[in-house]
């Protein structure tokens, strides 16, 4: 018995001596320091003492972005580490039973975002094709919608779907007036040059309307009853504009000639075309867990929604050629594919709107539920409701070949 104890006690006496052969080798003074991004195989750096290791260590920030970016030895920048995917980017479910081959869900897909690389042209846009038009089927149409600025999946979120679905599709239009004097001398020529011309090439239908302009300039100067009154009311501005020159009153003759016979000069209004839309999405969703399981995986979820649309810091903007990222920029957020998909089949519902690559501009999150008071579980004090409320809004607008990805006339679309 006696010798299985000593052996047992020399056993512990060689661990504690390989454990410290690092230190026994060191001189009197010196010191071993390890960063806490090195790897375990890694020797450590030798100071010869504190005062060396304070020298050389000069900048007392207390960044923790600067002390895993820059090493102790080296003084070079490492490359940013990408913060860790939630729950190994493995699918997140609630509730956790459900079953996604029998009851239709709502899928969150958490992306990396993809810049263009490039600027859109006279004749090109910067949306990815994989084809022309000619020879574009359905399936790569849908397959450029939804990949649209996506790169390296770090989340998947499967709910079921959520109360309250609409999609409203804008356009912009607005109200515009034209003065009647640019369109008397510039309808010609603006026409012809713009509109569909004579066919006889700008040069020639430009030399027309040179030809044509001292006729429109003679018809002002005649009897006409709308040169008369464009003549009279031009001389009261004349006037208007001489006075305020000179005395600094400013007269409004229009307002004059309005209370005295009823008239304004037409302003020509007519709504036009001004420009696309950004379609935005708002869903509430609710989460009441029924077990300690169910609480984490809503953590999980509510953590991915918070943490991926967050704004990156010291982004890289070459990881190929060794960018280490800085604090000079800041990078896109994650961006997100949405879906609400069919049981059984994994398709798109016909009945529900589809999405284009989407940012989650906000999450709102309300841990005391409909009820305005805090309540919580014994065991974890998860919160027995929460309320999150996520506002999404698609990255590039809505355009009519949008719904050549369509073949069926039964699918509502985009």
């Amino acid at each position: 018995m006696t010798h299985y104890i000593g052996e047992w006690v020399d056993n512990i006496k060689d661990m504690f001596n390989k454990n410290n052969a690092n230190e026994s080798e060191l001189q009197e003074g010196e010191i071993t320091v390890w960063d806490t991004d090195m790897d375990v195989s890694n020797p450590g750096v030798t100071y010869d003492s504190w005062k060396d290791y304070d020298a050389s260590n000069t900048s007392k920030t207390t960044n923790k972005q600067e002390k895993t970016n820059t090493s102790v030895a080296t003084g070079k920048y490492r490359p940013k580490r990408h913060i860790r995917k939630i729950n190994g980017g493995r699918v997140l479910q609630y509730p956790i039973d459900i079953d996604t081959n029998i009851q239709d869900y709502f899928e969150i897909q958490v992306f990396r975002y993809r810049a263009a690389g490039r600027l859109a042209t006279i004749n090109t846009d910067t949306e990815e094709q994989l084809g022309s038009d000619s020879e574009m089927a359905g399936y790569n149409r849908r397959y450029n919608r939804q990949n649209l600025r996506l790169e390296d999946l770090q989340s998947t979120i499967q709910i079921p779907i959520p109360n309250s679905l609409k999609d409203i599709n804008a356009v912009g239009w607005g109200e515009d007036s034209l003065n009647p004097l640019i369109g008397t001398f510039g309808n010609d020529i603006l026409s012809n040059v713009f509109g569909r011309g004579s066919g006889r090439g700008v040069i020639n239908d430009g030399l027309d309307v040179i030809d044509g302009m001292e006729k429109t300039f003679t018809s002002i100067l005649g009897d006409g009853s709308g040169a008369k009154q464009f003549r009279r009311r031009g001389a009261l501005n004349a006037i208007a504009a001489a006075t305020a020159a000179a005395t600094g009153v400013s007269l409004n003759f229009d307002s004059a000639i309005t209370r005295i016979n009823g008239t304004i000069i037409n302003p020509n209004m007519e709504l036009l075309f001004t420009g696309p839309s950004l379609r935005q999405f708002t869903f509430t969703i609710r989460f009441t867990p029924r077990n300690p399981e169910e609480s984490k995986k809503i953590r999980m979820i509510i953590r991915v929604l918070k943490q991926h649309s967050a704004v990156k810091k010291n982004p890289q903007v070459n990881e190929s050629r060794g960018d280490a990222g800085s604090n000079f920029l800041l990078g896109t957020p994650d961006v997100f594919k949405l879906r609400y998909i069919k049981a059984k089949t994994q398709k798109d519902i016909k009945g529900l709107n589809k999405f284009k690559t989407c940012a989650l501009q906000s999450v709102s999150v309300d841990y005391t539920g409909e009820a305005a008071r805090f309540a919580a579980y014994d065991e974890d004090s998860q919160p027995v409701t929460t309320l999150v409320t996520l506002n999404f809004t698609e990255l590039v607008p809505l355009y009519d070949e949008d719904y050549k990805e369509f073949t069926n006339d039964d699918d509502v679309g985009l």
